[in-house]
């Protein structure tokens, strides 16, 4: 190869090196356009969405200056990672460029996460509520996977909803993620801590595992310290065997839909969740109780009590009593204190 021949294919080759590097230098100063947030921003990747699909759902919501190189972008991305897009809802900041959410499609990124406490004792529709207002999920179709059949084949609940099966935690979702994926981590959560620590000692509670929740969520509901739920499982466990009406006012609070003071006329209220007219357990729990309660159910304490009443002092403590005369001073004191 003579050295003129040489020089002339060094010069081709710089030009095609210079040219692919103006390039990449136009594309990356494309990519840093911002985002026209002026009509919205946020946008939902449904899953199984393509790389393609994707972009033209965040450009439909928030208009990309050059959707077609986001585009060719993100296919390229989705080749060379092996990965593809994450479903969810997306929110942009003002000042956000193609290449966040280029970026953002394949890490997470303006996908918020929130750290979202549900407290012990409350109902999957107070839960639903909860999840509304620190996540904007969709409250309504929370309640509905609560409520499918197929959700409580799946879970094993064998009520008629996943009262009762539902972990109380502190966990962290995404900003509006899907009911089903906040529901499962819930109830999966739930069939954890249930298999770690309240299988093995089912079978010698004598009781059947939906019967044990759901004596769980009464004492949750009744007892406002710990230590005290083995103590008022125990109570409800000797009026069991001595074929008593519980008397548990918060199932007459679950039957009527409300958790206000529960009222003499209250009790004359006609539902299966009535332990004042009905014998034995409500059909199902009527709150989701935490661990220290389910506990309490599987292993009450033995003991001759038979009532209790709340102390009224502001501990949260209760007085209890063998016999109706005990109870009838302990109410008494309570009513004293109260007044």
């Amino acid at each position: 190869m003579t050295s003129r021949m040489s020089r002339l294919l060094i010069r081709i080759f710089g030009f095609g090196v210079a040219c692919g590097a103006l390039s990449m230098i136009s594309a990356w100063l494309l990519l840093i356009r911002p985002v026209d947030l002026s009509r919205n921003h946020s946008a939902k990747i449904n899953s199984g969405s393509s790389v393609v699909a994707a972009v033209e759902t965040i450009n439909a919501q928030c208009p990309l200056p050059n959707p077609s190189l986001v585009s060719l972008a993100a296919r390229v991305t989705a080749r060379l990672t092996g990965r593809g897009v994450q479903r969810g809802w997306y929110r942009f900041n003002d000042g956000d460029t193609q290449l966040d959410v280029l970026k953002a499609l394949f890490g997470s990124h303006r996908r918020p996460s929130i750290r979202v406490t549900i407290p012990e004792g409350l109902t999957y529709r107070e839960i639903a509520a909860i999840l509304s207002r620190s996540i904007e999920a969709d409250s309504a179709a929370f309640v509905a996977w609560c409520e499918s059949d197929t959700v409580l084949r799946t879970y094993g609940a064998a009520g008629r909803s996943m009262e009762g099966y539902l972990m109380p935690e502190t966990y962290t979702f995404y900003w509006r993620d899907d009911v089903h994926v906040i529901g499962d981590r819930l109830a999966t959560e739930f069939q954890e801590r249930w298999a770690q620590h309240c299988e093995g000692i089912l079978a010698e509670s004598g009781r059947t595992k939906h019967d044990v929740i759901t004596l769980a969520s009464i004492v949750q509901a009744e007892a406002a310290q710990t230590e005290e739920m083995p103590r008022i499982a125990g109570v409800y466990a000797n009026r069991l065997a001595r074929n008593m009406r519980l008397e548990a006012d918060p199932t007459v609070q679950y039957g009527r839909g409300e958790r206000s003071r529960v009222l003499y006329k209250h009790l004359e209220h006609q539902s299966l969740y009535n332990t004042y007219q009905v014998f034995g357990l409500p059909p199902g729990p009527i709150c989701n109780a935490g661990l220290d309660a389910l506990r309490a159910a599987l292993q009450p304490e033995e003991h001759s009590y038979l009532f209790f009443v709340a102390r009224g002092d502001g501990t949260g403590g209760h007085y209890f009593a063998e016999t109706g005369a005990e109870h009838v001073t302990n109410v008494r004191r309570y009513r004293a204190r109260r007044n």
